[in-house]
């Protein structure tokens, strides 16, 4: 499974649970290449199956919508609830509907899932580089934030393997973003 493809799971699987969408990832897990990123999506989606519906969908929630520090908002992970960012979805959204990706209207243009399924399906030619990395930071924090035994850490160790790994990047602060020389979707005005 390609970089994309494996994104295009991470965006299936890090939006809010659907038994039947994890179920089509499951019967597909032999098409993943890497077998480190294909045992963790496995032992998500199994784990996550065996579970009632209710209780599935209970644990997203109170993981990433009652928690502040594992929001999966891009410009919230890196700004919190400032101001800022407002100008910074605008642009964002301007950018993906450029390239062709229509943002959903329920939706902010800088939900994670949104930005791992841009990056899956963004014309060939387009720099995913600083895109990536932010992601990569941001998905990182909220790793850290879950701790070892929280169920949504394989998931997101898979979708961090489709992901640049390169440590200057990880180490760069995350409100440093504004500092780095690029095109937005990346770039705060």
């Amino acid at each position: 499974m390609s970089g994309r493809t494996l994104r295009k799971v991470g965006a299936l699987l890090l939006g809010y649970p659907d038994r039947n969408r994890f179920g089509l990832v499951l019967s597909a897990l032999d098409d993943v290449e890497d077998p480190g990123a294909r045992d963790l999506l496995r032992r998500f989606l199994e784990e996550s199956l065996a579970l009632p519906d209710a209780e599935r969908e209970g644990r997203y929630v109170a993981t990433f919508d009652f928690r502040e520090d594992l929001s999966l908002y891009l410009t919230f992970q890196e700004l919190g609830d400032a101001r800022d960012r407002a100008p910074q979805l605008l642009a964002l959204k301007r950018e993906m509907r450029h390239c062709g990706f229509l943002c959903p209207k329920d939706e902010l243009p800088d939900y994670i899932p949104l930005l791992l399924e841009f990056l899956a399906e963004c014309p060939d030619g387009y720099d995913d580089r600083p895109l990536s990395y932010r992601l990569a930071r941001a998905l990182a924090g909220i790793a850290e934030r879950l701790g070892e035994d929280h169920p949504y850490l394989p998931l997101l160790r898979a979708i961090l393997t489709a992901l640049p790994s390169d440590a200057a990047a990880q180490e760069k602060p995350m409100g440093e973003a504004e500092d780095l020389e690029l095109p937005y979707p990346l770039r705060y005005l």
